[in-house]
Order: C-alpha cells, then structure tokens, then sequence
C-alpha cells in the first residue's frame, strides 16, 4: 500500500526531464505553469512502475501539503503524463488541457481527415492520404497532436519526416507515428 510520501512534488532531475520534454513541444508551458502558480507533483508507484506526473493548482498543492502521512493518495489535479527511463511521455489528457488553454504551436498540430480519424483511432499511423493539414515548419521527430475535422484531440504522434519531405510522399507513405490514441482506452485489456 502506498503512503504519503509517493505523492510528492518534483525533484531536480525529474523537473529538468519533464522541462525539456515540455519546452520541445512549446516553450510557453513552462511559462503558463509559472504564471497559473501551478505545480508539478509526481506519483512514485511501485517498482518498476512509471511515475505519474500531475498538475496542480495552487489551492490543491495547499491542501495536499496539510495532510498528515498517513492519507493515501493515488490522484490528484489533471494527468499530464509520466516519465520512464528518464523520458516524460505527454498524455492525451495533459494535451488536451493545454489545446485548451492555446499554448500548444501549431507548428505542432496535424490535422486529418474523418477517414484518418477511424483508422488512427484503431492504432494505425498516420499516413499522407489521411492528412488535412500539415503545418507549414513541420519538423522530424517533432510531437504532433492529431486533430480531426472538429478540431477535438484524438490522439498524439512523432513525425518521421520534416514539412520538406512531405511533398515527395505518395498517398500511402508514412508520415507520422501513432504513439497513443483516444481508440486505446477501448483497445486495452480490462
């Protein structure tokens, strides 16, 4: 059983990972988190578990701090993600918040079409006959946030090529990585 001192705020080699994995999407994250006095808690899990990082406002970070050791908490503010083997992985839930809040670039935001959306939303990659939009400065290995037509979140991908490449692509050519989709939570053993 867990206790208190699992959920807890960062350390220095977890702010630094999560930072610059944020930074890489949008440098404006850190500064909306600075300017919003929201905190970064980690929940360490078991061994050889992920560690969960959520995001916290300022009054939540206030309560959780009162609480005495023995009160058990599994959850707390908004999922934005985790970090494993000295990597944060963003969650589609942390994403969307910060779609929501426009701090996302568009440089990061590929938009597809509702045939691209079933099929993505199965897992599948995301390739050229699926895109509706692309942005203009796309970059390799850059974390994409797939929109459908809507311009509702469905899943999160890595570009495997750059915006100069994408001309050359013919219909069926990859262009960007699947890495988690809103189809998964419907996928997943229960």
């Amino acid at each position: 059983m867990r206790d208190f001192r699992t959920f807890r705020l960062l350390d220095a080699i977890e702010n630094r990972i999560i930072h610059t994995a944020l930074n890489q999407i949008s440098p404006n994250i850190a500064l909306f988190i600075e300017k919003r006095s929201l905190s970064l808690f980690v929940l360490v899990p078991e061994p050889n578990e992920r560690h969960q990082v959520y995001l916290i406002s300022e009054e939540l970070r206030k309560l959780i701090l009162s609480f005495q050791n023995n009160v058990n908490i599994t959850s707390a503010g908004i999922f934005i993600g985790f970090i494993s083997r000295n990597t944060f992985f963003l969650s589609l839930e942390g994403a969307e918040f910060f779609l929501n809040e426009n701090i996302i670039p568009d440089q990061n935001i590929l938009n597809v079409s509702n045939e691209g959306e079933k099929a993505i939303l199965y897992g599948n990659p995301i390739i050229k006959k699926m895109v509706f939009s692309i942005p203009l400065d796309l970059q390799k290995n850059a974390i994409l946030l797939i929109l459908n037509e809507s311009r509702e979140l469905i899943a999160l991908a890595r570009s495997e090529i750059d915006h100069t490449n994408y001309k050359l692509l013919n219909q069926g050519d990859l262009v960007a990585i699947n890495l988690i989709d809103k189809g998964y939570y419907l996928r997943k053993k229960q």
